[in-house]
């Protein structure tokens, strides 16, 4: 019977697993607790691509306004569930490809995982589910919205979440349930599951830890009604003494909340916080434990292993940045010997070669002394990602030194190529700088992501210009980039001083409960402007060959394949799909062509699994399909036997949209 059972909820990657259930699991074992792990999250994905959930799908095909070819066109998608799942099996089986049948099974697992995430959204209608993002048709942020969707969930989520309470909560028998919510997409799942195990009568406390809570209480918008409903205690900040505390209450039969710091709890109507416990030293935490994590799982070649070099941000000072609040606002590296004695643990004990740097930014000096100090990449086979932040600190060697060892990508925030705006940010970089760490690093052979976004507060058109060109124009030492517009989170430092940044929040409904907030500016370019110059970029970048040819890979996975190949390969083996209408050249049809008989006469039902182009064959087209995808015929060379039939497969045919559902989607070949 364990002390606690740690539930990480969904929504969020199915590609890898979190740190935050390791690490807090690591120091409660530490103490001599009985602690277990359950990534919920995960589970949620290979229900949502089971037999059992394709079936409830198929099932509610019927009660859809749709045209009877539509509805068999998606009823062909669910009846090939088993193959969407193969596609990524596939993925995770094979890691001894060559260079461009690598880059094609990931193409094609994370193209098929989109599509059949696509397709459950669109038969489901009452939320949308993606790899990266799940959101209720309602408003996620709404108490109100929420509420209703608690009382009331949509079948399938509701199915899945009965089956874990009562096949993995239930059986477990803990004393305690944590569950950890870091990100607003987990917020739903989150209550659903307290609920459900409320409402089964259970007696246990139920804690939520995670910044999402927390974050929610600092804005004053928690409801005092959602304790006992849907959780007992919300754990602020770092859960690691508050669980130990509340765990040992427990176990020595006090009061629950004695001598508890960080915590929120009720009392009648009133909410009562203690006291802020001080932010861990890294010196006093263990290495997380991964033992109950199910790493053969994930939809990954091999598993990436999240690790910090230290806790919170060694900057601190960008206004525009709440990220630290977890770390109390403080920051604190750890000595570069104990992380190498992390990653030669977790090496050891789990077999795993890839690890992802979960720091705010891996601070500089600590970022050259694992350079130097770590073994070289030849002799141990470890492969390294994580964010820095652009300094003048860094020299050439370091980059050198970096990749010596594994380091096969790094992510930047560029925020901005106005230094006038970066001023404003505190985030206080130079183009020289930028221009340099980025040279430095591509040619050191490391993949350099930048983030950028548009509409800090004061920026003007001619600054966003600048943005956009040095974007553009750099695409030789900038192998990728992420764009987006300026948020406004409560208590980000620009927050405590609106005045001073011409920002007026605008007014919010009663039961808001985003951690974002709505605004308008008196100077500078508005939201919608900043917008506009996002999208104007995206569009300009599709110009640019570089910039397109892995934007399909998620991040997570993105070490996987660097760790096999110089960026260079990936952008020739992203590039070389693309040129082939984003269909794998190299694969055989039958790894992403779906063959199904149609109901009322001999035609085939064709779905491209990569793309979701659906389609009718008939008589000889029928047996042609059939034919090259039994003998196993690659796209390449069904191309040769029949050019103008298989190019159709990257053109033709409909793709399955909610606007593709107005007409008959199959498309006649």
């Amino acid at each position: 019977m364990p002390d606690l059972l740690l539930v990480f909820p969904p929504q969020w990657s199915p590609f890898q697993p979190a740190l935050s259930l390791p690490s807090l699991s690591a120091w409660l074992k530490r103490a001599r607790f009985q602690v277990q792990s359950f990534d919920m999250n995960l589970a949620f994905y290979e229900w949502l691509l089971s037999d059992e959930c394709a079936g409830l799908l198929i099932g509610h095909l019927d009660a859809l306004d749709w045209s009877e070819d539509t509805k068999l066109a998606y009823r062909s998608i669910f009846l090939r569930a088993a193959d969407f799942r193969q596609g990524i099996q596939n993925l995770k089986d094979d890691s001894t490809a060559e260079q461009a049948t690598y880059v094609s099974q990931h193409y094609q697992a994370v193209k098929s995982l989109e599509i059949y995430m696509d397709a459950i959204s669109e038969v489901e209608q009452s939320f949308t589910i993606t790899p990266y993002d799940f959101r209720l048709a309602a408003d996620n942020l709404r108490t109100s919205a929420l509420e209703l969707a608690v009382e009331s969930p949509p079948e399938l989520i509701d199915r899945f979440v009965q089956k874990i309470a009562s096949e993995v909560i239930a059986p477990a028998s803990a004393n305690a349930i944590g569950i950890s919510c870091i990100g607003q997409e987990q917020l739903y799942f989150t209550l659903l599951l307290g609920a459900s195990l409320k409402k089964s009568g259970i007696t246990i406390p139920i804690f939520v830890g995670g910044t999402i809570f927390a974050r929610i209480y600092e804005r004053g918008a928690i409801t005092p009604g959602w304790f006992q409903r849907f959780f007992d205690i919300i754990v602020r900040n770092e859960g690691e003494k508050p669980c130990e505390q509340l765990l040992s209450n427990l176990r020595d039969g006090r009061e629950l909340i004695y001598k508890v710091p960080s915590i929120v709890y009720a009392e009648g109507d009133n909410l009562v916080a203690s006291p802020i416990c001080a932010p861990l030293s890294p010196a006093e935490l263990p290495t997380p434990d991964f033992d109950d994590t199910p790493l053969n799982r994930y939809f990954s070649t091999e598993i990436t292993l999240p690790l910090l070099s230290s806790r919170g941000c060694y900057w601190g000072k960008c206004e525009f940045c709440h990220h630290g609040m977890v770390y109390g606002e403080k920051y604190a590296g750890y000595d570069v010997s104990r992380v190498l004695e992390s990653v030669t643990l977790l090496a050891e004990r789990y077999g795993v070669h890839h690890f992802a740097f979960n720091d705010e930014a891996i601070p500089p000096k600590i970022a050259r002394a694992i350079g130097e100090k770590f073994p070289e990449n030849e002799k141990t086979g470890w492969n390294f990602t994580g964010l820095i932040k652009f300094e003048k600190f860094f020299k050439n060697e370091d980059f050198r030194n970096l990749h010596n060892i594994g380091f096969r990508s790094l992510y930047v925030g560029l925020e901005s190529a106005s230094e006038r705006v970066l001023a404003l940010m505190k985030k206080n970089n130079t183009r020289e700088t930028m221009v340099s760490n980025l040279s430095d690093a591509t040619s050191a052979g490391i993949w350099m992501h930048c983030f950028a976004f548009f509409g800090f507060p004061g920026e003007t058109d001619a600054e966003a210009q600048e943005t956009h060109d040095f974007i553009l124009q750099n695409a030789d030492i900038i192998s990728s980039y992420g764009s987006a517009i300026f948020v406004l989170e409560h208590n980000a430092p620009i927050f405590r001083h609106l005045a001073d940044y011409g920002l007026k929040i605008k007014s919010l409904p009663s039961d808001n409960i985003d951690v974002y907030y709505d605004f308008e500016v008196s100077t500078g370019i508005t939201p919608g402007r900043a917008l506009e110059w996002m999208h104007k970029l995206n569009n300009a970048a599709l110009d640019i060959p570089s910039y397109n040819a892995a934007g399909w890979l998620p991040r997570e996975l993105q070490l996987c394949v660097l760790a096999k190949m110089t960026p260079q390969d990936l952008v020739s083996s992203g590039l070389r799909i693309r040129e082939q209408g984003g269909l794998p050249g190299e694969l055989p049809l039958r790894d992403f062509l779906g063959l199904e008989m149609h109901p009322s006469d001999s035609a085939r039902i064709i779905v491209n699994r990569i793309n979701g182009r659906v389609f009718f064959a008939r008589g000889k087209m029928a047996e042609l399909f059939d034919l090259c995808c039994g003998e196993g015929l690659t796209m390449n060379e069904a191309l040769q036997c029949a050019p103008d039939v298989f190019s159709r497969l990257s053109s033709g045919g409909a793709r399955l949209t909610s606007e593709a559902v107005l007409s008959p989607v199959p498309a006649p070949l």
